[in-house]
């Protein structure tokens, strides 16, 4: 098997971490926001956006507490030697699918917001390939670059996104996200889940532990990109409701309805570039991130001592995938629901995390010349 370091030689800094986690975390927001789009309680959306974030600490913090148990080895490897070959592999293909099919997701609904936005008549595959292949470029350029662009793009997302939920003040009404829990907790499961759900791909934490200058710092750094990035989707759900009330939920893109919103002294409106530019650098490091760890994966894999020259295929096939298992918009509202998204999502990452920890928990049992 091929050390970590022979396949990738960067090192990233805790804070790099937090930032890529950040913006992989906030991409779908910025676009479709799928746990209030068809939500049955609007109003309580918030309280739904809460629940997603406490619930997801405690499993976040389970993924870094086992990936510290094998400092030097990725999720790929780790599977491997508790499983064994063949179990392992498996496992290990499960989650390189896994992250495919976020970034065909995630590259998809990028290139319809920008259709549906700005340039409905360009293909929707120029957005696509165009994104893909930017991505692409900085995941071959290896993880420290990946960081890098991530630390400086998120205080430039961070700073539109606090426009955007700041200057559409005298639109709001907070008088719109009453009544609390008027039919209880029970409308809000599902939209909880689908919020914790994508807090599961933090899972790509696996994939990154090793590269860590600092690994010690994993642990605090994981809970601060669940808080911004929570605290965030809280705030932005809050501004929502606040302007739209409960039409809220049939919002195709309720991100840019917002800053379309936007009005300064009625001299400065509608500056809609504010959300794409969101829009474009979160998903483009998110794009990033996911086809490095997709790349590195499948090297590990198939014992190949370097990555890049997979990333381009891989870029290649993300697109297909968007391409081929989504119709239009409707196809990702309707994919990113609970029962099919947040399912999926859940079953893969939560059942990699019971198999690793059981199998763990058999080996620390066996006596020391059957662990090989």
């Amino acid at each position: 098997m091929s050390a970590p370091r022979k396949i990738e030689g960067g090192k990233i800094s805790a804070r790099q971490l937090t930032a890529m986690l950040v913006l992989s975390r906030i991409a779908v927001i910025t676009i479709i926001f799928p746990m209030i789009t068809g939500i049955q309680v609007p109003q309580d959306a918030w309280i739904a956006s809460l629940l997603g974030m406490l619930v997801s600490i405690p499993l976040v913090l389970l993924m870094v507490y086992l990936g510290l148990k094998f400092p030097d080895k990725t999720i790929i490897e780790c599977s491997e030697a508790l499983l064994g070959k063949y179990f392992g592999k498996l496992l290990g293909f499960i989650l390189v699918a896994y992250w495919i099919s976020i970034t065909s997701n995630v590259a998809r609904a990028l290139g319809e917001a920008y259709t549906i936005a700005i340039m409905p008549e360009t293909p929707i595959l120029v957005f696509m390939v165009v994104m893909v292949l930017l991505a692409a470029n900085a995941a071959r350029c290896g993880l420290e670059v990946v960081g890098r662009m991530g630390e400086h793009s998120m205080w430039i997302v961070l700073f539109f996104l606090i426009l955007m939920f700041i200057l559409p003040y005298d639109e709001m009404n907070f008088k719109n996200l009453a009544p609390v829990l008027s039919r209880g907790f029970r409308p809000l499961l599902e939209p909880a889940g689908t919020a914790a759900s994508f807090f599961m791909q933090f899972i790509v934490l696996g994939m990154v532990l090793p590269y860590l200058n600092k690994p010690k710092d994993a642990t605090r750094f994981s809970v601060y990109a669940i808080l911004i990035s929570g605290l965030l989707m809280t705030w932005f759900t809050v501004a929502l409701v606040a302007v739209f009330g409960t039409t809220v939920s049939g919002l195709a893109l309720p991100a840019y309805s917002l800053g379309r919103m936007i009005s300064i002294a009625n001299f400065l409106e509608r500056i809609e570039a504010i959300t794409m530019g969101a829009w474009t650098l979160s998903t483009g490091i998110k794009l990033a991130l996911f086809l490095w760890a997709s790349a590195v994966g499948l090297a590990q894999l198939f014992g190949i001592s370097r990555y890049q020259p997979l990333v381009y295929p891989l870029g290649a096939i993300v697109v297909a995938f968007g391409i081929l298992f989504f119709e239009n918009f409707v196809d990702i509202h309707r994919f990113f629901e609970f029962r099919n998204w947040g399912i999926y999502s859940l079953v893969i990452t939560l059942g990699t995390m019971a198999i690793l920890y059981l199998a763990a928990l058999v080996r620390s049992k066996l006596p020391p010349h059957m662990r090989r």
